[in-house]
């Protein structure tokens, strides 16, 4: 009795999802630059730290976020607008993310 109730559970899942559209993903196309400007993400492994440089398009460094993970420097540039295209802050999002990783695991990070 318990496994039918089980694959029931199942199929009404199932169900659920066969409903719904499935949109295929796209190649992203070109990158337009957020005027807030740019940044530069770095490793600081003797601090256990990422500092995400930010900068003007005329090369004039604006701050420096210092923080332990990914989500936390993400999160303080949003909250002041300092990336203001969501595709830059998805981009900082997974750049953070991938250098975080890369520290926390003792690899070498490249911003891409």
């Amino acid at each position: 009795m318990e496994n039918e109730t089980k694959r029931a559970d199942r199929n009404k899942e199932n169900a659920e999802i066969v409903d719904v559209p499935v949109i295929l993903a796209e190649e992203p196309g070109k990158l337009e630059l957020d005027e807030a400007g740019y940044f530069v993400i770095a490793l600081q492994p003797e601090k256990m730290t990422i500092l995400a440089k930010h900068y003007s398009y005329d090369k004039e460094l604006l701050r420096i976020i210092e923080g332990r993970d990914a989500k936390s420097i993400c999160r303080t540039i949003m909250e002041h607008g300092w990336a203001s295209t969501l595709d830059h802050a998805a981009y900082l999002g997974q750049e953070l993310t991938r250098a975080e990783i890369a520290m926390r695991n003792g690899f070498g990070y490249i911003q891409g």
